[in-house]
This record gives C-alpha cells, structure tokens and sequence, in this order.
C-alpha cells in the first residue's frame, strides 16, 4: 500500500467531532494508524524507522532488545507522561562506548486519519538539560492539548495488572487517563488542581496574612474540584451505558467480565443531590473554614475512593484471583476504545504490550477476535510470533533484533515479514 496522501493540515482548534466521519459498520478499516514512525536516541534506540500498513502490528524478539521501548515512545505522542511515566532525561539514548554526548532524542510519525495524514511528533529542548520536551503537529510547535484531539492512544502493561493492589492514588490516576481521552483537557485540570492545593498548603503553613489571595486560590479549587469529578462520573455513565446497550443487544464479550467502576466520595454525593455552582458554594465555606483551624484535609478529587467490581462475579477487584484481574483490566480497556468509538468515531490505537504470553488459548483468541474488529491500529509485543499463529485477520510481524543488527534500524512492510 503506497502513501499517495498528503500531510493535511487539520484545523485542531474545531470541534473534533466535525472533523471526523462517521464509520464505516460494515468494513473493518483502521481510522487511525500510524504510517510511519522514527525513533531517534530514544531509550536502547539509536535510529528506528518503521514503514507501517494498515493492519496489527506485532514486535517480537528476545527480552531486552527495546520491545517496549517502541510502545512507549508511540504513547508519548499522546498528552501525559507515557506508559512508563519517566522523567524526561530517562528517555535519552546513552552510548558509552562512543562517548556521543549529543543530549537531544526525538519520536515522530505519520499518522492516518480519516481527514488526511497529520505528522506529530516529541522530543526534547536543545538547551533545557532535557527536563521537558517538545510537542510539534505538522512540523510547527504545539501542545499535549492539542495532539489530545487529533487521536487516542490506549494501553495494558504487564505493571497495570497491580493496579487493583495498588494505593488509591494510583487508581485515580487510571481513572484520570481514561476520562482524559474523553475530554482533553481534564489532566491539565488535575495539574492545575494539584499545584493550587500546594500553593494554599505552603501559605497556611507559613502563616503568612494572605486573606484575599487565599479566597482566589480557594475559588479556583472548588471550581476544578467540581469540573474532575463530573468529568469523572461522564466516563462512568458512558462505560455503564455501554454495558447496559451491549447487555440488551447480546453483543457483550462473553469471554472478558463486564466490569463496573464506581467513584466514591463527598463531593460525588453532593453533585446528585444539587447544582455544580451549589457544591462549588459549599466547598469555598469548607475550605475557609478549614483554613482559620490549620486544617489541610478536605474532600476533594483528591479524596475520591475508587471500586472497580466484577458485574459476573459481584466480587470486588482486588479480592480476585491475579487472572480475573487481567481480564477485569483487559475488559475496561477494550470498553473503553469502543466507547470512544461510539461516542467520537475516535477509536485508540492499542498498544498491548506482553499481553498473551500469561492467557489460555480461549481468552488469547478472544481478545484477537476483539481486536481484528477495532477500528484503530493495534500494537503487540511478544518474545514470539508463534502465539499469534492463528490471529484472524493479516498482523505485521516484525522480529525487533533482525531490524536492529541488520537493517540499520530500518523496516518498510512492502519488503516482507522480518
């Protein structure tokens, strides 16, 4: 398949809904795919160049040689931190038997959409000692903001499967990933959250007479507070809508548990009962009442309480055995892209990295089954191809060392399966 597109340049700043065409149910195509795609001194990395087509894709060779290190250099050209969450400076090439000093690395690719093929790329500052990074759309400066709109990029890691052993914190920040695909801008709202939470605690700390200045930041909670948590609760009331439509077509994955995920807290329960403005009144009092005592602690989206149940079962994630929270995991995210689908025609790219290796053949065709229908292109790794045998539709299979060692990191798909 030969790139006869040009790169378009896509008015980002519309609504992304009017950009996007409705699809097409009755032919599986991939609306969004990645066509090419450079790594250049990222990570084990020196120089990567993948000609892709429009199908699965599968990464494969022995453990070690940077598998993941290509997913997560795809999930850096999407808002946040990757699926790793690094620091920026970790995601340097470092050649110490050249002595190369060169401290700029870079990650770029063309990407497909139904409106014309857009090039996006990240990479870090020439002189910012690599603390952040650049975000560019089509060759000019941008924002995560912004390449937030254009596409999705979704993901299972191996470490996501301690998600429902992990901190509350940590959950919450799953939750907010997946609500930032609905609404590009609710990590910035969490951002800005945090940093104003800091900002009121260091004051109140110090005793400094900040009366007015304290009400300003005090106003600015309530009104992120409110706007995290009805993003929040948006999300949920589309995954559980989804489950009830596919409940009552029969068209529910049988073989991944429906899962439903409840968000707790103050706050949430306020929001049922009265108006945004009437909770956003309420926690200003809160705050400034809190405030005169020295007390720090307050309900907010800070606080929230996250379940995520088995609806099969009735049983609660983290009292599941560790391969009922695989597939829990496993079932929220592929609800989730298809909810995008739905909601936006907007499905994500999937990068599903060492996934197979640990599911029975039943579950392993099930989810090959899901993914031969998703409308977006889908990223495997493995340390074998052989598990991908039966896969039901055409996957490009690439061996990662053969790329390395004897293509100068160099792979164009119209020249055969590596």
């Amino acid at each position: 398949m030969k790139n006869s597109k040009k790169k378009t340049n896509i008015n980002v700043n519309n609504n992304i809904l009017n950009f996007l065409k409705k699809p097409n149910n009755n032919k599986i195509s991939n609306n969004f795919y990645l066509q090419k795609l450079n790594l250049k001194r990222f990570r084990n990395h020196s120089k990567l160049n993948l000609v892709l087509p429009n199908s699965p894709v599968l990464i494969y060779g022995e453990n070690g040689c940077g598998k993941t290190n290509i997913l997560e250099a795809i999930s850096l050209l999407n808002p946040g931190k990757g699926i790793r969450k690094s620091k920026t400076e970790d995601y340097l090439f470092k050649d110490s038997l050249s002595g190369d000093d060169n401290q700029l690395w870079g990650v770029n690719a063309d990407l497909f959409t139904p409106n014309g093929i857009v090039n996006i790329g990240t990479g870090s500052k020439e002189n910012s000692f690599n603390k952040s990074r650049n975000i560019r759309v089509n060759f000019e400066n941008s924002t995560q903001l912004t390449v937030g709109k254009i596409f999705k990029i979704s993901w299972v890691t191996p470490q996501m499967c301690m998600l429902f052993q992990a901190s509350m914190s940590e959950k919450r920040r799953f939750i907010d990933r997946l609500t930032s695909a609905l609404d590009a801008s609710h990590i910035n709202r969490i951002f800005r959250y945090e940093k104003l939470l800091r900002e009121r605690s260091n004051i109140i700390l110090q005793f400094k007479n900040e009366t007015l200045w304290l009400a300003t930041i005090e106003k600015q909670i309530a009104e992120l507070a409110v706007s995290i948590i009805a993003s929040r609760q948006s999300l949920i009331q589309l995954l559980n809508s989804l489950y009830e439509d596919e409940l009552n077509s029969h068209s529910i994955i049988q073989d991944f548990p429906p899962v439903e995920i409840k968000v707790k807290g103050d706050i949430e329960d306020l929001l049922l009962k009265t108006s945004a403005l009437n909770v956003e009144d309420n926690i200003k009092i809160d705050l400034k009442k809190l405030r005169s005592s020295g007390d720090l602690s307050f309900a907010g989206p800070h606080t929230s309480q996250i379940e995520i149940i088995n609806r099969k079962s009735n049983k609660k994630g983290e009292m599941s055995s560790t391969g009922e929270q695989k597939l829990m995991l496993i079932s929220i995210i592929l609800s989730h892209a298809r909810m995008l689908n739905i909601q936006f025609n907007m499905a994500p790219i999937l990068l599903l990295d060492d996934i197979v290796e640990h599911l029975d053949e039943k579950h392993k065709y099930a989810l090959f089954l899901e993914i031969s229908k998703h409308y977006a292109q889908s990223w495997f790794t493995s340390t074998s191809k052989d598990a991908f045998e039966f896969f039901p539709k055409n996957i490009e299979k690439i061996f990662l060392p053969k790329v390395i060692k004897s293509s100068n990191g160099y792979y164009d798909y119209q020249n055969g399966d590596t």
